[in-house]
């Protein structure tokens, strides 16, 4: 059974969230782990979906070529984790997520 990773997410501001994720990942990656990512988010206290959620997801499609493949809770029946495959360090980002 392989090993998995995770990171939680709650608590963070949107940025803060992204942020944490990209210096988590990029650990990851540079230690040599390429195996599953568990990234809890939560799915927002709305009812209609988490901030964190939704912008961590638009970002992960943003780098999708730097993702051996990202995968939605909701196929797992928990909407409020996202599974991560990591494939390759991510760089800076210039202007930071909003």
């Amino acid at each position: 059974m392989s090993e998995t990773r995770s990171i939680d997410l709650h608590n963070f501001t949107v940025a803060e969230a992204i942020r944490e994720f990209v210096r988590f990942y990029n650990s990851c990656v540079r230690s040599g782990y390429r195996e599953r990512l568990e990234v809890i988010h939560g799915y927002g206290s709305s009812g209609s979906g988490g901030v964190i959620r939704e912008e961590l997801r638009k970002f992960l499609k943003a780098y999708a070529e730097t993702f051996g493949e990202y995968l939605a809770g909701e196929s797992l029946r928990n909407p409020g984790v996202t599974i991560v495959y990591p494939k390759e360090i991510l760089a800076a980002l210039p202007h930071g997520p909003r």
